[in-house]
Order: structure tokens, then C-alpha cells, then sequence
């Protein structure tokens, strides 16, 4: 990203405290890095796999005790820990796995570009196109706030999609639960328009038919229906 206008609304989301740690993935050559730094945080920590993007950190901000530049793959730093708050500009074909890593990490509250239409899916409604696995598991798990679409000039090179400035804080939810959560809504969403009983039969056999909405189609069931699924899946296979 290049726009400073969006890097700069980026940086406020995150309500940065003088004691928050801040970990930003996929940092680039730091032009979301500049703007985090000028809200003081306690300490920086700055992901970025690519050499090339390495050395730039490493020219602008070596000497800056505040900031650790790590060379790795943003997965190998996921699940994050010991971090209040994450910031990203990802490449778009990591957002499902950093959406999954989030789920088990322990922050605050993260900030992050996705394409336009991941966005759109995140807080679709039942019954649309866009609504799936990916809206249940955003919904029970975190609270989701599209704040802003970015067109193409935003960045560098402009990608051939639009883009979306998320916030994302994480929900309560026991640890247990949310691997059930990340476990079976895919499952349920596989065959999305056609029934949880001929959905669920090839799993469960004939325990379909105590399944809680079972002649209803997943697309149509609400979030909390949905765990209400889960639940009932999670307790069958534990017998």
C-alpha cells in the first residue's frame, strides 16, 4: 500500500497504547511499518519473506530499538502470541489461512487489507451468494467491521481487485469450541444447497435424524444455527 491517507487510517484503527506490542505481517518496505511507529508503541515487530523487501526494513528502521525485523513466511509466525494488536497488507492468497491462524492467536484487535469480495463474505447474510463457511466462522468468532473500500491506486503494483480495510477483534469463544467451529463449518458448507440430512448422512449414518435443523439447507441457517450443528456434531463424534 502507498496511499498515506490509508496507511494513515490503518495505523489510528489499530488504538495504539504506549504499552502495546504490534506485529505486522507481510511488512514490505514499511510504509505501514512508518505510520505504526508514529503512534509509539512499546515494540514493533515487522514479518517479511522476501530478501529484497528485508534489506528496505532493515535500511529504514535498523537502527530504531523499537522495531525486529524477522525474515520468515507470515504462517511460520502463526498463531501469534504476545502481541495487542496486528496489522497486515497480506497478499491476498494467505487471507483463509490468516484468517484461521487469528482464530487460535491471542491479540487484541487486528487491522488488515483483503480483497473486496473475502471482505463481503466475512459478514454476509444467510441466503446469499457470498454466505458460507467462511461468514460462520468470521461471525462466532470474531466481531468484523468493514470500515473502508480501496480502489486499485492504493498500491503498488495496483492489483486487478479491490481491496477492504477490515477490523477484526476476537470473541470469547472456548478453545475447544472454536477448533469444533473450524473444524466442521466447512463440512456443513460443502454441499451448501442441499439438505443437512443429505449433507451430514455420509458422516453420521442414521444419527442425522436427531441433527438439530436437518431438513433445512446450511445457506439458509443463521450463525448461531450453525453452531448449534457444530455442538451437536462435536458431541456425537465424542461418544
Amino acid at each position: 500500500m502507498i496511499s498515506r491517507k490509508w496507511l494513515g487510517v490503518m495505523a489510528d484503527l489499530l488504538s495504539i497504547r504506549s504499552t502495546d506490542s504490534v506485529i505486522e505481517l507481510g511488512a514490505g518496505t514499511g510504509n505501514l511499518s512508518e505510520e505504526i511507529l508514529k503512534r509509539s508503541p512499546k515494540r514493533l515487530t515487522l514479518v517479511e519473506k522476501d530478501p529484497s523487501m528485508v534489506w528496505h526494513l532493515k535500511l529504514r528502521f535498523s537502527s530504531d530499538p523499537q522495531v525486529e525485523i524477522v525474515e520468515k513466511d507470515i504462517r511460520e509466525v502463526l498463531p501469534i502470541r504476545g502481541y495487542e494488536k496486528v496489522a497486515a497488507n497480506p497478499p491476498y492468497y494467505l487471507s483463509s489461512t490468516i484468517l484461521i491462524g487469528l482464530a487460535r492467536s491471542d491479540f487484541e484487535k487486528a487491522v488488515m487489507t483483503f480483497q473486496r469480495e473475502f471482505a463481503e463474505r466475512m459478514v454476509a447474510s444467510p441466503g446469499t451468494p457470498e454466505y458460507g463457511s467462511l461468514t460462520v466462522i468470521s461471525s462466532l468468532l470474531f466481531s468484523v467491521n468493514i470500515v473502508a473500500i480501496v480502489g486499485r491506486r492504493a498500491f503498488k503494483p495496483p492489483p486487478k481487485v479491490e481491496s477492504a480495510i477490515v477490523v477484526i477483534e476476537p470473541k470469547d469463544v472456548e478453545p475447544e469450541v472454536r477448533e469444533a467451529i473450524l473444524k466442521y463449518s466447512k463440512t456443513i458448507f460443502s454441499r451448501r444447497k442441499r439438505t443437512l440430512r443429505n449433507v451430514l448422512r455420509p458422516l453420521v449414518g442414521e444419527k442425522v435424524e436427531s441433527a438439530p435443523h436437518v431438513d433445512r439447507r446450511p445457506y439458509h441457517l443463521s450463525p448461531e444455527e450453525v453452531l448449534e450443528v457444530v455442538l451437536w456434531l462435536r458431541e456425537l463424534r465424542s461418544e
